[in-house]
């Protein structure tokens, strides 16, 4: 016989000796006789979680948070918290719902939401190709399990390998397949696994388009492998399970080893003979260059040298036609100053003759001989004598005297 206390916010379960039971919510003080006292566990949940109890009658329920319960053993079997599910804008997930009449009702949740599942529901879990963690260009079966569907534009990585050529050339195929989901509906109804129904018609286009070409022919025509129209039958499967190929990128080939060594060692050759074409052309348009600059030069120099001599035979011109100017006016001046010079003679000429005719006008007046005046006026005439002179006789003429 003992008194226990439970205390405000607990509960317990009282057993007596018959295995009876009985529920004890506080605050309360109870006397036990021949009995045992049980304080329950309390469950909790926030906001982002739920309590999942299980009865002991088998029956299950979901209780979304915030909440608390106690875990009664006369009544629950179980109580677990639970993390709801938190989406975000670019992701869904596909719920089932069992009903009364036994038949299952399907419905999508798109983000952002946090869902709390019903007891009757359950998520769908898909089942997906996934990366191989070790190498990124290979895909293993079953390796992505997930209940969130991401609803967003995707890409992988994987490389067709074992592709022959019609010249037996054994080579593997490099890709990269850039993919959006468009249809949710669609490809729950028509797939369970769409990364291998891709990979699958990828395979199946890249094998026929390289088997109809020998090595050679595909080295040319691997650009054509970055282009969605060599892919028809993976647009075709996409179509139909709901997605739409963005883009498809080339990233390469790789052959056998020793092929690969042939094919690098080619490669080398040719692009050492393109560097030394480039080099080559490089020095032939230095030269060019320099040839260029040399001729331009020159030009420049015969220029100079023109302009020099231009500016020279301007100069000469300039001073020639200045000497002849002085010279046109020095031979002016002296024109002017002899045709003043003889005016000024003529005037001087008059004025003498002006004044001998006064001065005859004179003597005329006073009766003077003009006549005999002016004949003593003129000097007495010259006598010339003329002497000849006899040369010498000489032995030379002796015979002619």
């Amino acid at each position: 016989m003992k008194f226990k206390t439970v205390l405000e916010g607990e509960q317990a379960v009282i057993f007596n000796h018959l295995g009876e039971g009985r529920l004890v919510v506080g605050p309360a003080r109870v006397f036990l006789f021949r009995e045992r006292l049980q304080k329950l566990k309390r469950h909790t949940a926030t906001q982002h979680e739920y309590l999942k109890i299980r009865d002991n009658n088998g029956i299950v329920t979901h209780k979304p948070g915030p909440c608390e319960i106690f875990f009664n053993p006369m009544l629950h079997e179980n109580i677990n918290v639970m993390d709801a599910l938190k989406l975000d804008a670019n992701h869904m997930i596909v719920v089932y719902k069992r009903l009364k009449d036994s038949t299952v009702q399907r419905r999508i949740i798109q983000g952002p939401t946090v869902f709390v599942p019903e007891a009757e529901e359950w998520l769908h879990e898909f089942k997906w190709h996934g990366t191989d963690p070790d190498n990124k260009t290979r895909m293993i079966p079953g390796k992505d399990k997930f209940h969130q569907l991401a609803v967003i534009p995707e890409q992988f990585y994987y490389n067709v390998r074992d592709v022959r050529t019609n010249d037996d050339t054994m080579i593997t195929v490099k890709l990269m397949l850039f993919y959006e989901l468009k249809d949710v509906l669609k490809m729950l109804d028509t797939t369970h696994d769409p990364i291998a129904d891709m990979i699958n018609g990828m395979c199946a286009d890249v094998i026929a388009f390289t088997g109809k070409l020998s090595f050679e022919q595909f080295l040319k025509e691997s650009h054509k492998l970055s282009d969605l129209t060599s892919y028809t039958q993976l647009e075709q499967r996409a179509e139909k399970i709901g997605y739409q190929l963005q883009k498809i990128v080339f990233r390469g080939y790789h052959s056998s080893d020793q092929l690969q060594m042939m094919q690098n060692s080619a490669i080398e050759s040719r692009t050492q003979l393109r560097l030394n074409t480039e080099i080559e052309g490089q020095k032939q348009l230095l030269a060019d260059l320099k040839m260029n600059k040399e001729q331009e030069r020159v030009k420049l120099k015969q220029e100079m040298e023109k302009s020099k001599q231009l500016h020279n035979q301007k100069k000469d011109d300039m001073v020639q036609t200045h000497k002849l100017a002085l010279q046109h006016l020095e031979h002016e001046q002296k024109l002017d100053i002899r045709e003043l010079m003889t005016k000024a003679r003529l005037d001087i000429k008059k004025q003498e003759d002006e004044q001998k005719i006064e001065h005859l006008n004179r003597l005329k007046d006073l009766s003077i001989d003009l006549t005999a005046y002016l004949a003593n006026q003129q000097s007495p005439p010259v006598t010339e004598e003329l002497q000849v002179t006899r040369p010498k006789p000489s032995p030379e003429n002796f015979a002619v005297w």
